[in-house]
């Protein structure tokens, strides 16, 4: 397998694990998907690491700030991911 292709896939991997954490923190919260609740995700990067920030978010509620989940890039390939609350 490619080195790019192993990047990509631990990536990816990381992306799936941090997803599952926050949906399972947004249904103890009780901030169902069929409530409303979604899951957005944004870029955001300095030029030596991008970063893959996941939260909850509703149309018309607030969020809760103290959750979210994000996943890095950095320029040497290595990648890392955390989780709050």
């Amino acid at each position: 397998m490619a080195p790019e292709d192993v990047i990509a896939r631990t990536f990816a991997k990381r992306c799936d694990e941090a997803r599952a954490y926050l949906r399972r923190e947004m249904n103890a919260r009780g901030l169902r998907e069929e409530d409303g609740w979604q899951i957005v995700e944004t870029l955001r990067g300095d030029g030596r690491c991008t970063e893959l920030v996941m939260r909850p978010i509703h149309l018309h509620l607030p969020w809760p700030e103290d959750l979210e989940c994000v996943v890095e890039m950095h320029e040497d390939q290595f990648i890392d991911s955390h989780c709050e609350p």
